[in-house]
């Protein structure tokens, strides 16, 4: 049985790549940098914003706040020039929401980004609790705001479910002790942590969940 499922958000319900990469370039261009590819952008992608612009400056003596201002700024401005849903997310959210089962986002972007993305995509509805990264909860891959979903919901550990790209969210669910599959499809890098099924598409994922 499956009572709670937690999402992860960039690389698992949606491909942020661009829009990510085109905020850290415009924060870059602005303080006299050379723009970065937009593959080398994504791997600082995972831990918050504030290490996405440390790394994204680590080539550089820029001022850090400076560069996390502009960065912020510009990127609330520009959350969905190309960011959309990864295929099958919304029919899949959709069959999971009336089979009953809770959905949840814990994402490290912050929250009111995250809930703006998922509201104008279509699919904000669909979830019980949209966690980000500014809440007073520390970042994955710290368990605490798992932890809470789950006494939130009163979803044991053996009905529990973390889907995410990267090593922070599976490594949330090993500390949380609870299951975790890996979106391979995703642009994350899940490292060493171990995962109990990973799949090549949302609709994958809705199928494997079904069978529990």
């Amino acid at each position: 049985m499956v009572k709670l499922i937690v999402f992860d958000l960039d690389g698992t319900l949606i491909d942020s790549r661009c829009d990510l990469a085109g905020a850290v370039n415009q924060m870059r261009g602005s303080m006299g940098l050379e723009p970065l590819a937009t593959e080398r952008v994504v791997t600082f992608v995972g831990n918050g914003v504030a290490n996405l612009v440390r790394r994204a400056i680590a080539d550089s003596d820029v001022d850090f706040d400076e560069a996390l201002h502009r960065m912020k700024k510009y990127y609330s401005g520009h959350l969905l020039k190309t960011t959309a849903l990864y295929p099958g997310v919304s029919a899949g959210l959709a069959e999971l929401y009336e089979a009953k089962i809770t959905l949840c986002v814990l994402s490290n972007k912050p929250t009111d980004a995250s809930k703006k993305i998922l509201n104008a995509l279509g699919v904000g509805d669909r979830f019980s609790a949209i966690i980000g990264g500014d809440s007073d909860f520390p970042l994955k891959p710290e368990p605490d705001a798992l932890l809470d979903l789950m006494r939130q919901f009163d979803a044991p550990a053996d009905q529990c479910w973390m889907f995410g790209d990267h090593y922070t969210d599976l490594a949330t669910a090993r500390r949380a002790g609870c299951h975790k599959a890996l979106a391979r499809y995703g642009f994350g890098d899940p490292r060493e942590e171990k995962f109990d099924f990973e799949v090549n598409s949302f609709s994958e994922f809705v199928r494997a969940i079904k069978g529990f």
